[in-house]
């Protein structure tokens, strides 16, 4: 890995931000200023974008048989072309990227159900909570961490050894997540694809921690410190790390035409993770978290978020 890591782990930071939400990206230049992060801002698609529309279109039931070549493509550094779901916003949509979905029917689909395990798509009913409701602000979570995950693939020179972060814009973290990182990274297994450093809606120390190599100075606080357990069932993709090999392996099952977009992006990492697609391993308690203190740009109407709450020990907002 390079010499100069962000967070004490990346060679790469994504942040992941509407382009109109300029409260949020104002905060997140504090943080940024805060910890000295050389981020890449990801514009995430707007959920009028004509796009949506396009994706909608093509989410279908069709027969499900996940890919043979999945682990040698990820393993490889063989170029990483387009495929499946990447083709269905190409070049057909771009003369009309100015029109809006709400004009072109996206109102049409209010009553797509989410898909659950592999591809099953329960019946519509009234009474389905709202995360079963597959709606545009879903489908462009979706889109913006698909495009947040080609540039680190896509990225000149990289090595194996990479890893970047991948972040939402409504975080804190903890001050010094540089000295957590670098004490619980050694315990990391190799082959591993995905960290998660903050999650939502899971026991996420279910599994016993991973004993790490490295001796503890004794100022680490065992009681209060993090440390990496195997993932059980995390929700919440504000903050999560990817190895090279895992960001290959993770989006050839996103971009899997019966997968694609089938749910929220949250459901489909948590999918992937209980059914033994992903190697993942999440922080614990997390170094990331959610600040829910403006309006959500995925639940339109519930104010700033769902009722999960977490609290970091010493955060840059102080949340």
């Amino acid at each position: 890995m390079v010499a100069s890591l962000f967070l004490g782990i990346a060679s790469e930071v994504y942040l992941i931000s509407l382009p109109w939400r300029q409260d949020r990206r104002q905060q997140m230049e504090h943080l940024q200023a805060s910890k000295e992060i050389n981020w890449t801002v990801v514009d995430a698609l707007d959920p009028s974008d004509i796009a949506i529309s396009h994706i909608f279109e093509r989410i279908i039931s069709q027969p499900f048989h996940w890919p043979a070549d999945i682990n040698a493509i990820a393993a490889s550094t063989e170029y990483f072309g387009a495929s499946g779901s990447d083709l269905w916003t190409s070049a057909d949509t771009q003369g009309i990227r100015n029109a809006t979905s709400s004009s072109l029917g996206v109102s049409l689909h209010s009553n797509v159900t989410c898909a659950t395990q592999d591809h099953f798509i329960p019946s519509f009913q009234p009474s389905l909570p709202d995360w079963m409701i597959l709606t545009a602000p879903k489908i462009s979570c979706w889109y913006s961490h698909v495009s947040a995950i080609r540039k680190f693939i896509d990225k000149a020179n990289a090595t194996p050894e990479d890893v970047a972060v991948f972040l939402e814009d409504d975080i804190d973290m903890e001050k010094d997540i540089e000295i957590r990182m670098r004490h619980v990274w050694p315990s990391l297994p190799h082959g591993w694809d995905i960290v998660f450093l903050g999650h939502c809606w899971s026991n996420e120390s279910f599994y016993s921690a991973l004993s790490s190599p490295r001796a503890m100075s004794p100022s680490y606080d065992l009681l209060t410190r993090s440390h990496i357990h195997p993932s059980y069932s995390p929700r919440c993709t504000h903050a999560y790390a990817l190895s090279l090999s895992g960001a290959r392996r993770l989006l050839q099952h996103l971009r899997y035409p019966p997968f694609a977009y089938s749910r929220a992006l949250d459901q489909a990492f948590s999918w992937l993770i209980e059914s033994g697609r992903l190697r993942a391993f999440s922080v614990v308690p997390s170094v990331i978290i959610q600040r829910k203190v403006l309006s959500s740009d995925i639940f339109s109407g519930s104010g700033v978020g769902s009722a999960w709450r977490e609290h970091l020990e010493d955060g840059v907002f102080g949340t």
